[in-house]
């Protein structure tokens, strides 16, 4: 990954038919800009038609924005057909109302914004910026936003400054019409949503939010290619049998947050999991994925394929009870001794990690865990689920579960779904069973599951009614 981030402008410069200008919200650029460059990174400008952009909302009173407004490259952006996505690690689109006419239906800005994204990068807007991901579809024809939570200036927002009937369209419906989940947050406060590689905020007060979520994407990338030690995914966590690596995901903002810890399936800590700690981050948690395989192999992601999950059978073997309930437990005590959390911690798993966070849920007393279709529960096939089945600790469950599996999920059979819902019910578990119709197995791992929103909507109100 480079150390170049290009901001994108608005070159309309008409409010409509109202007689009055509009252009780049300066904020929303110059913010942005300092907390790039103060982080090392070099920051280019493009704006739709090049030159010099018209600008709005300027407060020279800001001495941010007076900066930034005095940089030579302003007078003379590049087009975006000028530019060489290879070059950049991120895009981010400032706002501004003049983006409503002229970033949606760009091809030459969705060209560049598709080629970044699927080379690595991040893409990130703020405000009116997400009118540019309004235009952008994906090389499998898809939707850059389908199926990712987003922020973006509400409709509310447009109502209360009274501009509803001048811009061309409502930017928060658009994105829901082509398949996004839009987050609001309270009018005119900041609301930043990292999801994965695509982070957006809603307003200007949102800005500096957004580019340092840009920056928390670029660490989480620079881990997965290398230039970090893979095994240490970002933070390390002492355990009894030595250091364990994980994945730390924070809220973008400063604050004090409750925390959850992420568990990993059978592939280890792969992107997958990864960008579900980043959602979980998102919606205002400290989140860890510690490395569950780091006494056989540190660091490993395997593929999705028969070799991969081969080897991820063989690493389950070398999984005991006794080591997963240490390595919990030494996510917990990590998460409690830092500064931005708040001391009450929840546990989301998925598959083999729905297992494991069953597990913890017997013993460690979370308030809510979420298990997304957690295995080998009912039997003693794997060591974890030995001596006795794990279902049969159910009774040491002292908080919420929720259970979320689809009815076609081939690796848990109906009986065995009705003997956990059952064992549940008879030991007075408080709990909630999920079974979403024509869902297979692992579904969260698959970009385009018609099953996302309704998967996330549950664990977002789980994690908030049983953690706030």
């Amino acid at each position: 990954m480079t150390r170049r981030i290009l901001i994108a402008l608005t070159s309309h410069a008409a409010l409509g038919d109202t007689g009055k200008g509009t252009g780049f919200y300066v904020s929303e650029a110059a913010h942005p800009w300092e907390v790039f460059t103060e982080a090392g990174f070099e920051v280019d400008l493009v704006s739709v038609a090049g030159g010099e952009p018209p600008r709005d909302g300027v407060d020279s009173d800001d001495p941010v924005q007076r900066r930034f407004l005095a940089l030579p490259s302003l007078g003379d952006t590049p087009r975006p057909e000028d530019v060489d996505p290879s070059g950049y690690s991120a895009i981010l689109f400032a706002g501004g109302h003049g983006t409503m006419w002229d970033f949606p239906d760009n091809p030459a800005l969705a060209a560049l914004t598709r080629t970044i994204w699927e080379n690595g990068g991040v893409v990130a807007a703020v405000c009116h910026g997400p009118a540019a991901l309004v235009g952008v579809t994906l090389s499998d024809g898809t939707p850059l936003v389908a199926g990712r939570r987003v922020a973006a200036f509400t409709d509310a927002e447009e109502a209360a400054v009274g501009l509803t009937t001048v811009v061309p369209f409502l930017l928060a419906s658009r994105l829901r019409e082509l398949g996004a989940e839009h987050v609001p947050g309270p009018d005119f406060q900041p609301q930043v949503i990292r999801d994965g590689r695509l982070v957006t905020g809603q307003n200007p007060a949102s800005a500096r939010g957004v580019a340092e979520a840009v920056l928390s994407a670029l660490s989480s990338r620079a881990a997965d290619s290398g230039t970090v030690p893979a095994n240490l995914r970002d933070v390390t966590v002492r355990t009894s049998d030595g250091p364990m690596g994980g994945y730390l995901a924070c809220p973008a903002g400063d604050g004090v947050y409750p925390a959850v810890i992420v568990a990993h399936q059978l592939f280890g800590l792969t992107e997958d999991v990864r960008a579900v700690a980043d959602r979980i981050a998102g919606m205002g948690y400290v989140v860890l994925a510690p490395d569950y395989y780091h006494r056989a192999d540190p660091g490993v992601e395997l593929p999705p394929t028969d070799e991969g999950r081969a080897r991820g059978f063989e690493l389950i073997a070398t999984l005991s009870r006794t080591g997963v309930l240490e390595d919990t437990r030494a996510a917990v005590d990590y998460l409690a001794a830092r500064d931005d959390t708040s001391g009450a911690v929840g546990m989301v798993g998925l598959s083999l990690g729905g297992h494991l966070a069953y597990l913890a849920a017997t013993q460690l007393g979370f308030p809510i865990t979420v298990v997304l279709y957690g295995g080998w529960l009912t039997g003693t096939d794997i060591p974890v689920s030995s001596p006795e089945p794990t279902l049969d600790l159910t009774p040491g469950i002292k908080g919420k579960l929720v259970y979320i599996i689809g009815d076609r999920d081939h690796a848990i059979p109906e009986e065995q779904r009705t003997a956990i819902a059952e064992r549940l019910r008879v030991d007075g578990i408080r709990h909630e069973m999920v079974v979403l119709a024509g869902a297979p197995h692992a579904y969260l791992s698959q970009e385009d599951s018609p099953y996302h929103a309704e998967t996330w909507q549950r664990i977002e109100r789980a994690l908030a009614d049983e953690l706030a």
